[in-house]
Formats: C-alpha cells, structure tokens, sequence
C-alpha cells in the first residue's frame, strides 16, 4: 500500500482515501503540477567550414609576353590540410599547384594585364583565396 501521513494526527493513510480513517480529518490533495514546458531554442543554420590558421605564402610575375609564373614560397600547413591549390586567369580556371613549398607552375594568360586568383581547398571544405593580383 502506498500511503501519506495525516497532517493533523500524524496516522498512516492509504493514499487513495481523502479522509484520515483515524481522526476523519480531510486530507489536502496535492495541487495538480503544471505539465513541464520545454523550450528548444531553434537549431542555427549550418556554418560555413572554417579554414585553417595555416598560411600559404604565393608570388606571382610575369614574363612577357605572356607567361605567369606562381611559386609557392612558404606554407605553414601539414600534410594534408590543404587538398588544392586552384589557379584562375582572367576568369579561366586553369591546372592547380603543388602545395609544397619550393614548387611553382607556369601558366599562359593574356600580353596585357591578367587577374590571377588562387584558392586554397582545405581537408574540411572551406576555401579560402591565398593569392589575388589584379594585375599580373
């Protein structure tokens, strides 16, 4: 049986009466409890992949007439952080670099100036422009 004690005279009473059997005092039902409310805030849109704190340092020159030369000088990224190096020319994707310093590509833009961009691809997703001339 389970049971509450009369709160005049102290007597064990079933908890499914409402009168105490020993002093017929009126037994206080307990107040009903509010059903619990549980707020989840709304889940927040998917972030972007952050880059890396890694840096890749690009030079870039031009040989006239036109062929542009991209060493990559110094990187502090490990093996693996960085998947691709890609090269942009006045809006053309062209082949990619090496990521290992010490290495460069030669590539064929235009006898005037040419916009090259290289954009980093990390092991997470994230992309990140690590050299940008506009006028190369």
């Amino acid at each position: 049986m389970s049971g509450k004690t009369c709160p005049h005279c102290s007597a064990l009473v079933d908890s499914s009466r409402t009168v105490c059997p020993n002093c017929r005092a009126v037994i206080p039902q307990p107040a009903p409890q509010p059903a619990l409310q549980l707020t989840v805030p709304p889940t927040p849109p998917a972030a972007e992949a952050a880059s890396p704190t890694c840096t890749i340092a690009i030079t870039g020159r031009k040989t006239p007439p036109a062929t542009i030369l991209l060493p990559v000088m110094t990187s502090t990224c490990y093996a693996g952080d960085i998947t691709g190096l890609r090269v942009m020319i006045n809006g053309e994707q062209k082949e990619t670099l090496s990521t290992s310093p010490g290495s460069g590509e030669t590539f064929t833009g235009s006898p005037g100036s040419n916009n090259v961009i290289v954009t980093a691809t990390f092991a997470n997703g994230a992309e990140s422009v690590v050299f940008q001339n506009p006028a190369l």
